[in-house]
């Protein structure tokens, strides 16, 4: 065998390196690479418990949001598909082309003098669910008028001359309307 082969391994047999060798070298310091090391089960886990983090804050933002939902929104859609449910007023062929009057949306006079009562029973966004739930009203024999405050229509029924009468009033008045109360005259 000849002895040609491997020298590089032996110390007699390396040659000194220039300065130009050395030089690159300084250069070419080469870094070791990053590795991490992490048995799949770790991994699963670290995966399993960002995304059970994601379904928690996802989950409280749903109840954040449903606390802020106001509860006129609310109030809104239910009465709008009961305002959709209640008969509407057919009318004759001779009164299709006659406009509809409609009524001044302030309270009756009487009911502004001092020292009556009214109840006031739902408010609405909408004019036209507030007028119809005063027409069902009137149709039942009820003294009722909308009041407008801002943009809402204030339903209310009244010109009671005494609490008690109010009060007799509400009781019934209190079957249908949850939460109607008693005011002093119709501001």
């Amino acid at each position: 065998m000849s002895n040609e082969y491997q020298k590089e391994l032996f110390d007699e047999f390396k040659q000194g390196k220039g300065k130009f060798e050395k030089i690159v070298d300084k250069i070419n310091v080469k870094r070791k690479k990053l590795y991490i090391h992490a048995p799949l089960e770790n991994a699963v886990f670290t995966v399993i418990i960002v995304v059970m983090c994601i379904i928690v804050a996802f989950a409280l933002g749903v109840e954040r949001g449903k606390r802020f939902t106001s509860l006129e929104t609310r109030e809104e859609s239910a009465v709008f598909k009961e305002a959709v449910t209640t008969p509407q007023i057919k009318l004759s062929p001779i009164e299709i082309g006659k406009p509809e009057a409609k009524e001044p949306v302030t309270a009756p006079k009487a009911a502004s003098a001092p020292g009556l009562y009214t109840i006031q029973l739902i408010s609405y966004k909408q004019e036209s669910i507030a007028e119809a739930e005063k027409n069902k009203l009137l149709n039942k024999n009820v003294n009722a008028y909308i009041i407008r405050s801002g943009n809402w229509y204030q339903v209310c029924a009244g010109g009671y001359g005494t609490m008690e009468k109010a009060k007799a009033a509400l009781l019934e008045l209190e079957k249908e309307y949850k939460g109607s109360f008693i005011r002093k005259g119709a501001d």
